[in-house]
This record gives C-alpha cells, sequence and structure tokens, in this order.
C-alpha cells in the first residue's frame, strides 16, 4: 500500500526484546526516524511464549491450546508495550490501521482476531509450534500488501537463505514459505545495534 508517497510495512518486535530496558526508547527513537512509513506494530510472545511451550513440554497440551495460548501471549504483550507507548492503539484489522495513521498514531496489532479470521482462509498459516509471531506478521505484511516486513530481533541474523535461518531457530519453521510473498524483509538486532 502507498498513500501519498508513504509506504506501509509490518514492524514486528520480538518478545524477547521486552526485557531489555532499551527496548521501548529504541522502539521510540526507531518509528520518530522513519516518519516516511505508515506502521504496523506486531509484538512476539517472547517470555510469556515460552511458558506455553514449557507447559506443553510438561502437560502435553493439545496441538491447537499450545497455538492459541501462544498467540494471547502476543495479545498481552501488544497490550503491555501499548501502555508504554503514548500514541499507540490496539486494533484488530486494516480499517482500524487506516485510521489510526489518519490520527497519527501507532497501530499496534490485536492478532487474535486476525488469527482468528485467516483461519477460515484456504491458505491460511498452520495450527502448530511451527508457527510463530515471525510468520504471524509475515502473513499480515502478505494479506495486507505492506512493502515491508521488518523483523526486530534480539540476535543477528544467521547466514543463509530463509530455510537454513529457519534450521538455527532464529525464525520458526514455516517463516521460508512466507518470506518470499513480501516485496522486502529486514532483520534489525537491536541488542548488537547490526542491520541486514
Amino acid at each position: 500500500m502507498n498513500a501519498g508517497g508513504r509506504r506501509f510495512r509490518v514492524v514486528k518486535l520480538g518478545g524477547s526484546l521486552l526485557d531489555w530496558p532499551g527496548c521501548i526508547p529504541r522502539l521510540r527513537a526507531f518509528l520518530a526516524e522513519s516518519k516516511s512509513h505508515f506502521t504496523l506494530l506486531v509484538v512476539g510472545g517472547g517470555g510469556a511464549a515460552d511458558w506455553i511451550r514449557r507447559l506443553d513440554r510438561i502437560h502435553r497440551l493439545p496441538v491447537e491450546a499450545g497455538h492459541w495460548l501462544a498467540i494471547e501471549t502476543m495479545r498481552l504483550n501488544a497490550g503491555c508495550v501499548a501502555s508504554l507507548l503514548p500514541g499507540s492503539q490496539i486494533v484488530k484489522e486494516l480499517g482500524q490501521c487506516e485510521h489510526a495513521w489518519s490520527q497519527q498514531l501507532l497501530p499496534i496489532l490485536d492478532p487474535v482476531p486476525f488469527c482468528q479470521w485467516d483461519v477460515t482462509q484456504s491458505d491460511c498459516l498452520p495450527i502448530g509450534w511451527e508457527v510463530t509471531s515471525d510468520s504471524i506478521a509475515a502473513q499480515v505484511a502478505w494479506r495486507w500488501q505492506a512493502e515491508e516486513l521488518v523483523l526486530i530481533k534480539s540476535c543477528p541474523k544467521p547466514s543463509g537463505d530463509w530455510q537454513t535461518v529457519a534450521r538455527t531457530g532464529a525464525v520458526d519453521a514455516y517463516f521460508p514459505n512466507l518470506a518470499q510473498r513480501v516485496p522486502m524483509v529486514r532483520w534489525l538486532c537491536w541488542r548488537g545495534e547490526t542491520a541486514e
């Protein structure tokens, strides 16, 4: 989507960064540096999602239960980030993003409604741990025709193609299927402040 010379991008903030004290100041600075973009922020599950993984390993949760509980952790973290970022607004669909941008607000995605809708489509994301917030952000970027997906991570991007990167665990197993659908994917490592 391109409106008035401004580009639409999806920015996925890794949940693993939320325990870094510099996260929110760095996010504010990043957003201020890139006012030429319409940005939709997607926040990962981080430690909260890891807790669901741990419960799954201990109790063997039903696959669908683990999947949706992990997505709920993304919703929880989105609310946390929204509470720390004045001028942001939780959104559930593209029309709400457009309204937020018109009010000069940063839309932050509540991923639950999007994923509930996505699963009704023939080309939906799979259910299971092979899909995490990286693939959800990529699916949002593809569905809503973003020109760019920015992955903000705690680690540098491993070398190699997306399949190789997925094998390291730096992105989820399904992500390589989606990366090719988005015109551009950028990787930023904030803990080391390197970009790719």
